[in-house]
């Protein structure tokens, strides 16, 4: 995506600059024509061309062009107002003296047809000021036009480094997030592992096996934030259950079920959905019958739903829950699914319940 976006900014910022001086030419040919055609029509025709063109090149040079890149930069840029106005006279003056030079001694050698002015008088210096005040307001109007694209980039700019830093940022939030989550859920499985070892039961190898796994799995759900298939997902909680009642047996009181099939483009952020369940057997009351932990899910189309609840069972000072991996798997979710999820996770009396939703697409 951020290549997209460079490439983009790249391209258009190329073809501006090639087509800048070509869109001058095309606006100075069209404002020419429309500016000078009736006049020239209401003379029968009887002016010169040639000479409407010089002037019009000496007026768009010297007050349109010289106005722009030298003297607005160099003082109503910089708020010295009195500068402006005193660079703005000089290129008055300095445009008077080359159109009386054209129309009093160019135009005369050209031919007759070509003078405009017998001779000099208030007409000449009345129409070179109102040729002067059009185009110096021209000039600032583009002046400021071409301030506000400026900015306009500038801001588009900001936003892109903006969009790219938080691309960034989420990424490296949702690795710190996994490496929070990952290693707590291993060393819980451990645990367990180490006492069914140490009293050499039987089915010691198929822990060993299953614990291998669902490190295997956790470890590689660590190296992105891509998602993964939701049956892989549901594969680990199957493995994850599995463990718990090798390590409490008859002691475990679970009512587990999966409804539905999941898509092969179903997917899913890993260990989201583990976090919930390890934290019901983890402060839930594992050994009641009548109140077992229950967990539900339900893939219905382009959705996931999921339920998950445990009686609270008292729980020692030094075994209180500090609610990290929940903080941690809500902003992944927040990150990752924004707008497209919904959780809700609560206490109610003596019952802590999670319901999550998911729309795929």
């Amino acid at each position: 995506m951020l290549k997209l976006i460079n490439f983009v900014k790249k391209k258009l910022k190329n073809t501006f600059i090639k087509n800048e001086y070509l869109y001058h030419l095309l606006v100075w040919g069209i404002y020419f024509t429309l500016t000078n055609f009736n006049f020239y029509l209401s003379t029968g025709g009887n002016t010169s061309v040639l000479s409407i063109f010089i002037g019009m090149l000496l007026v768009a040079i010297i007050l349109f062009y010289a106005n722009i890149y030298i003297v607005i930069p160099n003082f109503l840029a910089k708020k010295k107002y009195l500068g402006q106005l005193l660079g703005m006279l000089l290129l008055l003056t300095i445009y008077i003296f080359f159109r009386y030079l054209s129309n009093f001694y160019l135009f005369p050698l050209l031919g007759e047809e070509y003078i405009t002015y017998k001779t000099l008088s208030n007409q000449f210096f009345a129409d070179s000021g109102w040729f002067a005040t059009q185009y110096f307001l021209l000039s600032f109007g583009y002046w400021y036009a071409l301030q506000g694209i400026e900015k306009e980039r500038e801001n588009k700019s900001l936003a892109v480094k903006v969009l790219e830093y938080k691309l960034q940022l989420n990424k490296l939030e949702l690795d710190f997030l996994r490496q929070q989550i990952s290693p707590h859920f291993v060393y819980n499985i451990l645990s367990s592992v180490y006492f069914k070892v140490y009293k050499k039961m039987p089915d010691t190898g198929e822990i060993i096996l299953l614990l291998s796994e669902i490190m295997s799995y956790s470890t590689s759900a660590t190296k992105s934030d891509d998602e993964v298939p939701l049956e892989e997902e549901i594969r680990n909680i199957e493995r994850f259950i599995e463990l718990e009642k090798y390590r409490y047996g008859s002691d475990l009181d679970i009512d587990f079920h999966v409804n539905g099939s999941p898509d092969k483009e179903d997917q899913i952020l890993p260990l989201v959905l583990l976090t919930f369940i390890e934290n019901a057997f983890k402060y839930g009351d594992r050994n009641n019958p009548d109140r077992p932990i229950t967990i539900k899910i339900n893939i219905d189309e382009d959705r996931l739903t999921f339920y998950c609840s445990n009686v609270i069972q008292q729980l020692s000072t030094a075994k209180k829950s500090n609610k990290i991996g929940i903080a941690n798997t809500q902003k992944r979710l927040e990150l990752k699914y924004s707008g497209r999820y919904t959780l809700s996770n609560r206490a109610e009396r003596d019952e802590y319940i999670v319901n999550f939703y998911l729309d795929f697409r």
